[in-house]
């Protein structure tokens, strides 16, 4: 396949890159000197700017081959998976959003010490620098560096070794050098010509097989009526048997608010504390949910049917004659582009991918390096150095970052199975992430171990149970790391009233769970916690759905279905308006 490339697409290919290279090495002049700049770009973001940066970084190579891979082996439904955290992103952007930007903290780590005290907080704090930087960042960078060695190996004949050296030594030459500012910046444009590129290829692939019309008649000559209906289900049936419904309950009732980083935290945090104001840090962050569920979904999926038309032996299953090794249903998007895609234009979506790849792989290493220096070195090791000093360790943390994640690429063969794993390995400790900014009591021992007792529990069930296959060790994992953070709650001592009038005063949490604390600093208040909040939150969840199901119907049909729900989401996209218009008015102020 790698033949069918011409001279024009490795100009545009090789131009691209150098572009984005050369971008980032500019915006070196941008990092004033220290941390602050290097990893919150002083605190300066637009909200278009940081909330396209998160939906950039969470647009990788990977997703485009994954969620089209869920489309051929669990129909349009499987996406469910990632759709319903929606639900936890709108919370962030109405309870928890505002918050982050008012701690003032470089990294979501540096909370610890912010919220907790003693040397439980510090335990915490380099726990969690180890653990995310090391362990629980290379897998989201080998994933990526999986995907786009996928993507390589197809177009180019690249064996996974010589794909993963290119993609390492071009992305960490322009992130190392520029920090956030060139994080951001690349990542505006690489969203838009991922975007584009995609948009573009799912047009052109409907046209050449004869329109949605064609491709549904194929779908079910390929399939039969049964297995095609499902393909397309929006939401399974209790006797669906492509995506089986407890799945589905699973993901909508108990993974969203269990799993992950359900406040916002990790680079969504990173971004949010780069905001201007907290009004950029929450508008960003809508923006960023809007165009990670609405606006990105279609093309993928379109796609996946596309690859199931063209290629059912994706879908079906066994061993590819070619290679001896079982079919792939993540290189579906893969081949789609390939198969229409013409000179020059093959070029543009290669690119097309590399920016999705870029835009995720810069904001990975920069995080991760961020927690490796403000988190770990600076606060353990190297205290009290110059901000060079700490400059320069960032850099290199950068690279060190981008090792790690290589490495990692070599130990997986599934990108879908890499997502699981981590959303296994966090489950219970969102629970924590929702009540440690709304709940005095909870202290460093509740959140230590929430994150112990779910990376337990899957190692458990993957040596002793391994027939339970994921979402099912969620209904394991979940409740066993509940109980124990309870329990380990209860034991251990809250944090000294000291430190929690601090953070309060710094933070201004709403809500009962600090009426204690807030009894301690006569005449103040915190947010308010009113119908409000909770008004726009829900508003926001359903304008988010509307929209996603309804640019479906508009281009699946019944056309008049999309037009209703489109309107219901402009009519509460108002609503969203008016909340915001009226937190803006009602905004407190930290107490110095």
């Amino acid at each position: 396949m790698h033949g069918a490339l011409a001279l024009v697409d490795w100009l545009i290919i090789i131009g691209y890159v150098l572009l984005m290279t050369g971008i980032g090495i500019y915006l070196h002049k941008k990092v004033k000197g220290n941390m602050e700049s290097y990893f919150l770009s002083d605190r300066g973001l637009p909200w278009w700017l940081l909330g396209t940066s998160i939906v950039a970084t969470t647009y990788a190579a990977d997703t485009p081959l994954a969620v089209s891979g869920l489309v051929l082996t669990k129909g349009f439904a499987g996406n469910w998976y990632w759709w319903s955290s929606a639900l936890a992103g709108m919370l962030g952007v109405f309870f928890y959003s505002k918050l982050w930007r008012r701690s003032g903290i470089v990294t979501d780590t540096e909370f610890a010490e912010l919220r907790y005290s003693g040397k439980s907080a510090s335990v915490l704090r380099g726990f969690r620098a180890v653990y995310f930087s090391l362990i629980y960042n290379s897998i989201i960078i080998g994933w990526v560096n999986l995907a786009m060695a996928k993507i390589m190996g197809t177009v180019f004949g690249m064996d996974k070794l010589t794909a993963t050296i290119i993609c390492f030594v071009v992305t960490v030459v322009y992130t190392s050098a520029s920090g956030l500012w060139g994080v951001v910046i690349t990542d505006f444009i690489e969203f838009c010509t991922a975007m584009f590129t995609t948009i573009l290829l799912s047009i052109i692939a409907v046209v050449k097989l004869g329109g949605m019309g064609n491709i549904m008649a194929k779908l079910t000559e390929n399939f039969g009526a049964q297995r095609a209906m499902e393909m397309t289900q929006m939401v399974p049936t209790p006797d669906s048997t492509l995506m089986p419904f407890t799945a589905f309950l699973i993901y909508i009732l108990l993974q969203w608010w269990t799993t992950g980083n359900t406040d916002g935290g990790s680079y969504f945090a990173q971004r949010m504390l780069a905001a201007k104001d907290e009004r950029h840090a929450r508008a960003g962050f809508l923006w960023a949910n809007i165009a990670h569920y609405c606006l990105r979904s279609w093309p993928w999926l379109i796609i996946g049917l596309v690859a199931a038309v063209m290629f059912p032996e994706l879908a079906k299953g066994g061993i590819d004659p070619s290679t001896g090794k079982a079919f792939d249903p993540e290189t579906g998007y893969i081949r789609v582009m390939l198969a229409f895609s013409p000179v020059g234009l093959l070029g543009l979506m290669i690119a097309g991918f590399l920016a999705a790849y870029m835009s995720t792989i810069n904001t990975q290493i920069n995080w991760g390096a961020s927690y490796m220096v403000n988190d770990l070195y600076r606060r353990f090791i190297a205290k009290n150095k110059s901000d060079k000093h700490y400059l320069n360790a960032s850099m290199i943390a950068t690279v060190l970052a981008a090792l790690f994640g290589a490495i990692a690429t070599f130990m997986m063969n599934s990108i879908v199975g890499a997502w699981q794993l981590i959303t296994a390995f966090s489950a219970g400790v969102g629970v924590v992430y929702l009540l440690r900014w709304y709940w005095w009591r909870i202290n460093a021992w509740s959140e230590l171990s929430a994150m112990v007792s779910s990376i337990t529990a899957t190692a458990l069930l993957y040596v002793f149970m391994p027939a339970v296959k994921f979402p099912y060790t969620l209904l394991y994992i979940v409740p066993f790391s509940l109980t124990t953070i309870v329990i380990v709650t209860i034991l251990t001592p809250a944090s000294k009233d000291e430190a929690l009038v601090k953070f309060y005063k710094k933070v201004r949490p709403g809500g009962p769970g600090w009426a204690r604390i807030r009894a301690m600093i006569p005449g103040t208040e915190g947010d308010k916690m009113d119908f409000s909040n909770f008004k726009g939150y829900l508003a926001a969840v359903g304008a988010v759905y509307c929209m996603l199901i309804g640019f479906g119907k508009l281009i699946m049909g019944p056309v008049w279905q999309g037009v209703v729900l489109i309107a219901a989401a402009a009519g509460l996209g108002v609503l969203i308006f008016q909340v915001f218009t009226d937190t803006d008015k009602n905004e407190v102020k930290p107490l110095e």
